[in-house]
């Protein structure tokens, strides 16, 4: 059974800042109900619990896929702008975004209970489950090596506890705050969405983000050094250490085609930054602090770029493929 006290702090000092980025918007979305904010804690709680079991029995089996990831990050990102923008009033089209219970289950619930919508909160609390943050990967990873369902669920569950400060504070700051703060939350959302985004174009592969407008950016207005790479000898062996806060490559150019070492050093690595993925390769490790992975790449056939980034597209790099 892995230590749950070092666990439990993982969650609170590290998991709980990491994971508010995204998560954290969804929960701000609740608005000014604070029975809200405990239902949607409740619910990631429990799915985590579940997940946790689930990767407990099935190991290495079960994988959350990169593109799958991808496409939840920018739905994601999709969703909270348009929360955003409702908040703001910006057009009545955006009223469509903010969660309306189903009529039949609405009826249901007012003749029963006489309660509240709470659908959004219990749905949007479990589904963080399929966006998770570079430290929530490594907690998973721990999940799928211990073997079985009560501790892998056990692993999850402390986990996500030790977020829950963080989170609970983030929310009732917006239910404390209420109407005063709904726009300095709605412009929030906005910058949330629009970085979430930018992480789920990365995640893709695709050829517009932030980080590449910029470095053609930088390319016009100075002097690139793309050529100075390219006319580097090809190498069969890369090192990548991860730092506290960027990628750092010994050797940046490989040969199409051909099969590569790649040494992953975890060297100051936490948060995102140890959840090492390549999009384009589907290849995603998990490299805790002060370990090291060595792993056998297969360069793909054409010259260009090969991206990788970290599970959330916040820290990226890249090689240089040539002929």
């Amino acid at each position: 059974m892995p230590n749950l006290g070092i666990i439990f702090l993982t969650g609170l000092l590290a998991g709980g800042i990491s994971c508010a980025a995204v998560q954290g918007a969804l929960l701000a979305t609740m608005g000014t109900d604070r029975k809200k904010v405990f239902l949607f804690l409740g619910s990631k709680l429990i799915a985590h619990i579940i997940l946790g079991g689930i990767l407990g029995l099935l190991g290495e089996v079960f994988k959350i896929s990169i593109g799958l990831t991808a496409a939840f990050q920018i739905a994601i990102s999709i969703y909270v702008m348009g929360v955003a923008l409702a908040m703001l009033d910006v057009h009545p089209f955006f009223r469509r975004f903010l969660w309306q219970t189903p009529k039949f289950l609405g009826r249901y619930l007012r003749n029963t209970s006489k309660s509240e919508d709470w659908s959004a909160p219990l749905i949007l609390g479990a589904g963080t489950v399929f966006i998770p943050c570079g430290v929530t990967q490594g907690m998973m990873a721990v999940s799928m090596a211990s073997g079985s369902f009560l501790s892998g669920a056990l692993v999850l569950g402390v986990f996500v506890l030790g977020t829950s400060p963080v989170f609970l504070a983030l929310g009732l700051a917006v239910t404390t705050l209420g109407d005063k703060f709904r726009k300095w939350v709605a412009y929030a959302l906005i910058a949330v969405s629009l970085w979430t985004l930018n992480g789920g174009l990365v995640m893709a592969g695709s050829p517009v983000t932030a980080q590449k407008v910029l470095a053609g950016a930088e390319c016009a207005l100075t002097v690139c050094k793309s050529e100075e790479v390219t006319n580097q000898e090809a190498t069969d062996e890369v090192t990548i250490s991860f730092l506290n806060n960027r990628y750092e490559t010994d050797k940046k150019v490989v040969k199409a085609g051909s099969k590569i070492k790649l040494n992953l050093v975890n060297k100051a690595g936490y948060g995102c930054i140890q959840a090492f993925t390549i999009p384009a390769l589907n290849i995603s490790k998990v490299v805790q602090p002060g370990k090291t992975q060595t792993l056998e790449v297969t360069v793909p056939d054409k010259a260009g770029k090969l991206d990788f980034s970290c599970s959330m597209g916040m820290y990226t790099g890249q090689l240089t493929i040539v002929n």
